[in-house]
């Protein structure tokens, strides 16, 4: 190890590594910022703990960004920590990384040499995939380096990418109920029950016809479906998902038409699926997603996708001045944070004079 002052306070620190395959010795030379000596000599202590503990145990397995974005990948399917479509989108974005930034070592890492590797990169896909691509990188490298692979957090210093979100086309109330007029579709009851209730796709999918309570029109949602995977989960998206929500009297008779007509199968009545393929197992996405686009052309409204509907319903809720938590028990969002990317913005200021007038008015 040496530190050698360059002026202009910069320092030039050298680790010796050992040797190389070759023969040749490794050093890593790192350009050090600081105005006094004591603060290069805490850097270079600082590397040559990092390249000590890197030389030995399983931490030399990772030893590039390819190999760490894996490793962080396996690490959050092996504990659980993501769901199996968010594991599958992670993989999806890491084989986008791998040409681009997997061979770079993680010894030297700077956010520099990865902003540069990803300069001009994915311009073919969308802004917000690409953003998303981004966030993944970061995320991984930010485990890496509380896992002591990095020897510094790079990921503060890697920018993403910004993306202007457009603003949801949601439907107004008149809209909604136009839309629940369309009854002669094969999935009706599916997009009526999303129009009701505001509730994901993926919980009305799930429901059993043990969840729901003929006699106190209530539903229970605590199961939920991967709709493009086929898949019954036992689990809601987050704890607050789970939640009971009160049915109308004409939904509720739907519900009873669609029971006395179900056939006979080999699981217990009330283990199954409210709504399955004709093949028995759970719906599909697209097949609920055709019904709707028809249903929307035949009232002769604007194609919306199936989450708009959940957008639409709990923006009208709010503009109709039910409460927040009211809203927050039908959504089964976690608080207000989570739930206000939902209120879309559709009512109109009043000026200060008027609203002074009509409060004296009153």
């Amino acid at each position: 190890m040496s530190i050698k002052y360059l002026g202009d306070n910069k320092w030039k620190i050298t680790i010796h590594k050992g040797r190389k395959p070759d023969g040749k010795q490794d050093r890593y030379y790192e350009t050090f910022h600081a105005p006094r000596k004591s603060l290069a000599q805490a850097r270079e202590k600082e590397l040559k703990q990092f390249f000590d503990k890197n030389k030995y145990g399983p931490r030399a397995k990772v030893s590039t960004i390819g190999e760490l974005l894996f490793f962080w990948w396996n690490n959050l399917k092996d504990l659980g920590i993501a769901q199996e479509r968010t594991l599958e989108t992670y993989y999806g974005h890491i084989k986008k990384l791998l040409p681009v930034v997997g061979d770079i070592k993680l010894y030297a890492l700077t956010a520099f040499e990865i902003q540069e590797a990803l300069k001009g990169q994915y311009p073919d896909i969308s802004p917000r995939t690409r953003k998303n691509i981004y966030s993944t990188l970061r995320s991984a490298l930010r485990s890496g380096f509380s896992w002591g692979l990095t020897p510094v957090d790079v990921s503060t210093g890697i920018k993403i990418p910004k993306v202007e979100i457009p603003e949801k086309l949601i439907l107004d109330f008149e809209q909604l109920q136009l839309l629940l007029e369309q009854t002669k579709y094969k999935h009706y009851l599916i997009v009526r029950m999303l129009t009701v209730t505001g509730a994901r796709l993926s919980e009305i999918l799930g429901l059993r016809w043990t969840d729901i309570n003929f006699e106190t029109g209530e539903i229970s949602i605590i199961k939920t479906v991967d709709s493009r995977n086929r898949k019954v989960k036992d689990r809601t998206k987050t704890k607050a998902s789970k939640r009971r929500i009160i049915l109308d009297i004409e939904t509720l008779d739907y519900l009873q038409a669609k029971r006395q007509s179900v056939k006979i199968v080999s699981l217990r009545e009330d283990e199954r699926l409210v709504f399955v393929a004709d093949d028995g197992r759970p719906m599909r996405h697209r097949a609920v997603e055709l019904t709707l686009h028809r249903m929307l052309k035949s009232a002769g409204l604007p194609q919306i996708g199936i989450h708009n509907l959940r957008h639409s319903v709990l923006t009208n809720m709010n503009d109709i001045g039910i409460s927040i938590a009211d809203i927050i028990a039908l959504s089964g969002h976690a608080d207000i944070t989570s739930l206000l990317p939902y209120l879309h913005q559709t009512k109109t200021g009043l000026n200060l004079i008027d609203t002074i007038k009509k409060q004296t008015n009153r």
